[in-house]
């Protein structure tokens, strides 16, 4: 069996989606003949906002293993930027995060000391003593642990393969939050260093073949789609009556790009029509931001059938969905080839989902594929394509996994896209 290490800052018990997909590969790989090496950062499994990612934990290395793989939790101690956003970063006093971000890209040119990973570099040059593995695979973001690749490139003579949840510096969500001058020079010195750290990687394995086609000519490293699927677990999950009234619901944190008037704007003619529906935003009060906006675009009218939840642990998230009658996705404006990775999970779920507005791309052709896509683009047709979703259920015996069949569904998920680490590692 190949023994490799896989390096990355989200993992188990933590419940965040970015934990999700290098938890899956740990407890998996050693069905397609590669034992994995985890070293991550403690974690406590209660995680309700961006402030609890933030806080010390773990005094000492903690060591697990099992028969799949094995788990070197290093304890995490914040540094420069996590205690700036800790302190200042949703507050008035916000500028001077900024100063902290600024100086902290600064300073990761030279060192990794004055980061919330310093401690990852020298333990896995210790590791390298005592455990025989020649690759390693580092998950992004945070992007700058790639620099940690290009170490043990240069000083350990390792091979690395650099996986993108996202894409880094070409990032368009990222670029549409802010033109601002700052933003700009942080961009140009980030961009700098994924091509320089990123140049070193063998590989690089990304999410949507737009992103690894965008990240493989950007730094001129061969690419590899690797999407995130969703674990074949959520297939076997017990059926659950559906809420009395009819539900939509949006699981996820929110990003500015993506339009919910459209959805409210049905929810307003669904009203007038004497046909309401609840409108549910399951774990987007994690993000404040985006919180504040939801509530600044729903009209007082309405108001008593949206509903903004914080995070719930996963089985309990899952649960809600599966009660709801409908699941909403959103496309992120006018960029192409951005796959969310609750897309999957709703797939898994046999939901029917209810794409508004359609990015007529990636998330589309999906939902076309495994026929669970209901597609809109505006208000009244995004009322339309939820009452014909609503007059479905009162048709005897109608459930959505009927239109979805098991095959087209299957190779979404997570083992099936595993499968292509095989020939890579």
């Amino acid at each position: 069996m190949i023994k490799i290490v896989l390096v990355t800052f989200y993992f188990s018990p933590c419940t965040l989606t970015p934990a999700q997909r290098i938890s899956y590969w740990a407890k998996n790989l050693n069905k397609i003949g590669i034992y994995p090496i985890v070293v991550t950062r403690d974690w406590e499994a209660n995680i309700k906002s961006h402030f609890d990612t933030k806080k010390p934990f773990g005094k000492e290395i903690k060591h697990e293993k099992f028969e799949t793989h094995e788990v070197y939790y290093l304890p995490f101690k914040p540094g420069l930027l996590d205690k700036a956003y800790s302190k200042f970063g949703e507050t008035k006093w916000r500028p001077l995060f900024i100063l902290a971000k600024i100086l902290d890209v600064l300073l990761i040119a030279g060192t990794l000391k004055f980061t919330s990973y310093a401690n990852f570099f020298p333990f896995l040059t210790e590791l390298k003593k005592t455990e025989d593995f020649e690759k390693v695979i580092i998950s992004g973001e945070p992007f700058y642990l790639f620099k940690i690749g290009y170490l043990i490139s240069k000083k350990l003579k390792l091979t690395w393969i650099a996986d993108y949840r996202d894409d880094w510096s070409t990032n368009e969500l990222q670029k549409a939050k802010s033109g601002r001058f700052i933003r700009t020079l942080i961009s140009k010195l980030e961009a700098h260093y994924e091509k320089r750290w990123v140049g070193s990687a063998k590989f690089i394995i990304s999410v949507s073949e737009n992103y690894t086609k965008r990240i493989s000519e950007f730094i001129n490293v061969p690419g590899v789609t690797v999407a995130n699927g969703f674990e074949e677990e959520i297939l076997d999950l017990p059926p659950e009556n559906l809420f009395e009234d009819f539900t939509v619901v949006y699981s996820g944190t929110l990003y500015p790009s993506q339009n919910i008037k459209l959805v409210l704007g049905a929810l307003k003619i669904a009203l007038e029509n004497g046909n309401p529906f609840r409108l549910v935003f399951l774990g987007s009060g994690f993000d404040i931001k985006e919180k504040k906006r939801i509530d600044s675009l729903v009209e007082d009218s309405l108001k008593p059938y949206v509903q903004i939840t914080d995070r719930l642990p996963r089985m309990e998230a899952l649960t809600f969905i599966k009660k709801a009658h409908a699941v909403l996705a959103i496309s992120y404006g006018d960029m192409k080839g951005i796959p969310s990775s609750k897309l999957y999970e709703y797939i898994g779920l046999k939901k029917p989902v209810l794409l508004c507005p359609s990015d007529h791309d990636v998330m589309e052709q999906i939902l076309k594929d495994v026929g669970l896509g209901y597609f809109a683009d505006n208000a009244v047709s995004c009322f339309e394509q939820i009452m014909k979703i609503r007059s479905g259920y009162k048709k005897e015996g109608f459930r959505m996994e009927v239109d979805a069949g098991q095959d087209k569904i299957l190779k979404y998920s997570r083992f099936h896209q595993l499968m292509k680490l095989k020939n890579l590692i």
